[in-house]
């Protein structure tokens, strides 16, 4: 009986104990829409003019130009443009920015994303410059994180498009940059808020 008694008790005591620890104080609620994704960006000015899958040709530049840790040249303007019509994801009115995926791999291998920096990674290899990263900045200057895509600029749909603007610029990484080719990759998506 004591026994029984005292399984009764201490089932009442844990049950009430169980009950006040699972009370909800409150709810998150998630909302979103999926789209139509009617809108794709083309190469503007300082591009190959591609759709999609864009090269940046950035300028040749003397070495001397990046002979210390941090030194910075070949500023290369460029412009996206993301359009596709005035409807969907398109809509007038819709701002637009581009995500850039840090950790995607390219069809030129691993990420080339610097975390800790930001900036485009060169491959490496022979005949490839060495000590140097490629930033891309807003056209006032200010650091797109490659990794984070803090910094990536938006723009509004207007006419059924939207122009994003860039700079890309050598920057001279771990000491003075050896004389070689650059060729680096990130990949994207575009966001609409």
């Amino acid at each position: 009986m004591k026994k029984t008694l005292f399984s009764a008790v201490l089932a009442a005591t844990f049950g009430f104990v169980a009950l006040s620890a699972n009370a909800s104080d409150g709810q998150i609620t998630f909302t979103g829409e999926i789209t139509d994704g009617t809108c794709t960006v083309t190469g503007g000015a300082g591009t190959d003019g591609a759709t999609k899958d864009i090269t940046v040709k950035m300028d040749k530049i003397q070495a001397t130009a990046l002979a210390a840790d941090g030194a910075k040249a070949g500023d290369h303007p460029f412009t996206l443009t993301v359009a596709g019509g005035s409807s969907g994801t398109c809509a007038d009115g819709t701002k637009v920015s581009l995500h850039f995926d840090g950790t995607a791999s390219t069809t030129l291998g691993a990420s080339l994303v610097n975390s800790a920096t930001g900036r485009l990674k060169n491959l490496s290899g022979a005949g490839q410059a060495t000590n140097v990263e490629v930033a891309v900045l807003n056209v006032d200057g200010s650091p797109v994180n490659m990794w984070t895509s803090s910094g990536s600029p938006v723009a509004t749909v207007a006419g059924g498009k939207a122009t994003l603007n860039y700079v890309s610029q050598y920057v001279a990484t771990g000491g003075a940059a050896t004389v070689g080719l650059v060729k680096t990759a990130v990949m994207y998506s575009v966001q609409y808020n």
